[in-house]
């Protein structure tokens, strides 16, 4: 379902881009689906015994953020639970990638509430950072370019400029 989406989707980008054509600056909606399909692909995450998974996302119009959510294991010692990130979105103009960066952890829990030890907490927080900045959320077909004006943030969707 995801996949004929996507291909809806760049369809509707290829009419949008004749209907308004390159002359002329204009905006582009990617609704919240196709950044969460796109999210979910990039999952689960994994560096040393830490596994990223299960992401979820919430957008905030007011203030221009994404929170990603998702949940955490460590294998040695096995412990699992959910953590919550605040990030912005970014052009990476190379690539033609909008990315998650300025990443700020807003919870870092266990499964059964317990606390962590720091240096459980330590190891979590650099990894979460390492992991998760820079995830491509999404990728502009290389027929609008890389050219992009400006990335808002909607309740259900990016608008963006070019």
């Amino acid at each position: 379902m995801h996949h004929c989406l996507i291909k809806k989707t760049h369809g509707l980008i290829v009419m949008l881009m004749l209907f308004h054509g390159f002359s002329h600056g204009f905006s582009l909606g990617i609704p919240k689906p196709l950044i969460d399909a796109a999210v979910a692909k990039k999952f689960p995450k994994e560096k040393a015994t830490i596994t990223l998974d299960k992401p979820s996302t919430t957008f905030s119009k007011a203030r221009q953020k994404i929170e990603l959510c998702g949940t955490w294991a460590t294998k040695f010692p096995k412990t699992n639970g959910d953590f919550c990130i605040d990030t912005q979105p970014v052009w990476n103009k190379d690539t033609g990638n909008i990315e998650i960066s300025k990443v700020n952890i807003l919870k870092l829990s266990t499964a059964d509430g317990k606390e962590l030890p720091a240096a459980a907490t330590q190891t979590l927080n650099a990894t979460l950072l390492t992991l998760l900045d820079g995830t491509s959320v999404y990728t502009v077909p290389d027929m609008v370019g890389k050219r992009l004006n400006g990335i808002a943030i909607q309740e259900n969707s990016f608008q963006l400029s070019f």
